[in-house]
């Protein structure tokens, strides 16, 4: 839905946003800040033109892939958004959309292994997921970060746990070269 060739792109993403993600129309509306109004209309007009257009939902053309992933990546970015920052509702996040999204996004990694943006937004997911359990207190009552314990964030390659200890540098950490002499292999902690 998201890659229907009729819409643009902020429309495709409001209305899969919507009807696949599940996401209300005032969340959308804050993802995108504008008035809860506005983005009604959007999803409104964005329904009439993909039934008036006649073009049947399907997979792209090959040569259209590419523009199509960065709207299909938008969107689950803003699906795990609302999950690690919530705009409604009582709790600060919503685990349920944050681990979705970073699921959707590892099935991606996996059909396009090589694909920069792809790793780099799972890499994001991941470590701002990593920091959940330590921006909340034991009541749920959100935690300033100097307060928040680094012993509260999970493994970054959940649920293996190989990069909590970190071995020394093989050289003097102000040089451009230095690197730690042993790191868990990037597709280890993306997959």
């Amino acid at each position: 839905m998201c890659c229907h060739p009729s819409l643009t792109a902020a429309s495709a993403i409001a209305l899969t946003l919507r009807a696949v993600g599940g996401l209300t129309t005032a969340e959308i509306a804050s993802a995108f800040l504008v008035p809860e109004a506005t983005m009604a209309q959007r999803i409104s007009r964005a329904k009439q033109r993909v039934k008036a257009s006649g073009v049947p939902f399907g997979m792209p053309a090959v040569e259209e892939l590419d523009g199509r992933l960065r709207t299909v990546l938008h969107v689950v970015y803003l699906i795990f958004n609302e999950g690690y920052a919530a705009s409604t509702g009582r709790d600060i996040h919503r685990a349920e959309l944050s681990d979705e999204a970073i699921r959707l996004t590892r099935m991606v990694h996996r059909l396009l292994p090589g694909d920069g943006e792809v790793i780099g937004l799972l890499a994001l997911m991941l470590l701002l997921d990593a920091r959940r359990p330590a921006r909340t207190g034991a009541g749920g009552e959100p935690q300033p970060v100097r307060r928040a314990f680094r012993s509260a964030t999970t493994s970054l390659s959940r649920p293996r746990d190989s990069a909590r200890n970190r071995p020394a540098r093989t050289s003097d950490p102000r040089t451009r070269d230095a690197r730690p002499c042993c790191r868990t292999p990037l597709r280890a902690t993306l997959e």
